[in-house]
C-alpha cells in the first residue's frame, strides 16, 4: 500500500535578525529540519514532543498552509510543493485542519452556518438549500442540533466550538485531516468526547489523521503509529504498542516515563523506571551539534556531540535516530 501523504526531507527555516541596535546579524531558525514521514491511508499518525519542537509547523507544512524551505511533499503520489496556488486549490479539498484554539479559530461575527459553509463557497458552491442541508446534516454528525446553525460562536462552550471546527474541516469531504492539538484547550471531561468523536468520524468517512499533541495519554488512545519529534527532527517512529512498550530513544523513554499511571499499581507491574530528562529544549536558532538531544541525554557518548545519528530500523517498522541503537 502506498502512503496517502509522504514528506521527503521537508524543512522550514526562518531568517531571524538578532543582536543589538548597531550590530545585527541574520540567524537561521530551523523550525523543521529535513523530516521524512509517511502516513498511510486510514491511519492516525500521532505526533508528539515538547512545545516548540516544530509539531504544528510540520502539520501546516504538510497541507501547504505555509511553504516549505526545502524537500518534497507527496499527496496521493502528486508533489504538491510544485503546484501553483491555482493548482493547489483543487488539492486543498482533500486536506483540511482542525485548529488547537476553539475560541480563536472561529470568526465571532459569523453564524455557525456561515462558518461551516464558507469552504464550500470558496470552492464554487452556492449558498442554496442543498448547501444549508449539508451544513445541518454535518452538525448532526458532530453531535450538535440543526438549530445551532443560526447561532454565533460565543454562545457555545469550548467543546461545542471544537465540534463546529471539526464540521468545518469535514464539509469538503477531505481524505486527510491535520488535528493540531485539538483537545489541549478543553477540559479533561470534554477531551475524551472529542477524541471519541474523531475516532467515530474516521470510521464513518475513511479519514486519515495526523494527530498532533503533547499529551501521550491522548495520543496512545487514538493513534495507529506514533512519531516523536525533538527540536525540528523526528527521532523515533513506530507502531503505538511497540513505542509505548519498548521505546528505543532516550527522549521517548523520558516522555513516556512522565505519563501518570492511571492506577498506582501499574508502576509496579513490569513498568521500567526510566531516567527523566533535565533542562529545557535548546533554541532552534542555535541547535546543538551532533545529536540535538545530547545536551539533555542521560546516556550521552562522545560521538553524540560530534555526529548526528542516522535513522535506522532495528526492528521491523520501528525506526529511531540514536547512536545507542546504531
Amino acid at each position: 500500500m502506498k502512503p496517502l501523504l509522504e514528506a521527503i526531507a521537508v524543512s522550514k527555516h526562518y531568517e531571524v535578525q538578532a543582536g543589538g541596535f548597531l550590530r545585527r546579524q541574520a540567524l537561521t531558525l530551523r523550525a523543521v529540519d529535513e523530516v521524512d514521514l509517511a502516513i498511510m491511508p486510514g491511519e492516525t499518525l500521532g505526533l508528539v514532543g515538547e512545545s516548540g519542537c516544530g509539531k504544528s509547523t510540520l502539520g501546516r507544512l504538510l497541507i501547504r498552509l505555509i511553504p516549505a524551505t526545502g524537500g518534497n511533499i507527496l499527496f496521493d503520489n502528486a508533489d504538491i510543493t510544485q503546484l501553483s496556488p491555482k493548482e493547489m486549490r483543487s488539492v486543498r479539498r482533500g486536506m483540511q485542519i482542525v485548529f488547537q484554539d476553539p475560541y480563536g479559530a472561529l470568526n465571532p461575527r459569523m453564524t455557525v452556518e456561515d462558518i461551516i459553509m464558507e469552504p464550500l463557497l470558496i470552492h464554487g458552491a452556492r449558498a442554496n438549500a442543498a448547501a444549508r442541508k449539508q451544513v445541518a446534516d454535518l452538525l448532526g454528525v458532530v453531535g450538535l442540533p440543526a438549530r445551532a446553525r443560526e447561532r454565533f460562536p460565543h454562545e457555545f462552550s469550548g467543546g461545542q466550538r471544537q465540534r463546529i471546527g471539526i464540521a468545518r474541516a469535514l464539509v469538503l469531504k477531505p481524505r486527510f485531516v491535520v488535528c493540531d492539538e485539538p483537545v489541549s484547550a478543553l477540559d479533561v471531561s470534554v477531551q475524551a468526547q472529542i477524541v471519541n468523536l474523531l475516532g467515530d468520524l474516521q470510521q464513518e468517512f475513511g479519514l486519515t489523521y495526523l494527530f498532533i499533541a503533547h499529551d501521550l495519554g491522548v495520543v496512545k488512545h487514538i493513534s495507529t503509529r506514533v512519531a516523536v519529534m525533538y527540536l525540528g527532527k523526528i527521532v523515533e517512529i513506530a507502531e503505538k504498542r511497540a513505542l509505548y512498550d519498548a521505546p528505543l530513544h532516550p527522549y521517548t523513554q523520558a516522555l513516556i516515563a512522565a505519563v501518570p499511571a492511571s492506577h498506582p499499581s501499574q508502576r509496579s507491574r513490569g513498568r521500567r523506571e526510566r531516567q527523566r530528562i533535565a533542562g529545557d529544549i535548546p533554541s532552534a536558532l542555535h541547535p546543538p551539534s551532533g545529536c540535538r538531544f545530547h545536551t539533555r541525554c542521560p546516556h550521552v557518548m562522545p560521538i553524540c556531540r560530534e555526529q548526528a545519528p542516522a535513522m535506522t530500523e532495528p526492528q521491523p517498522g520501528h525506526r529511531v535516530a540514536c547512536h545507542l541503537t546504531g
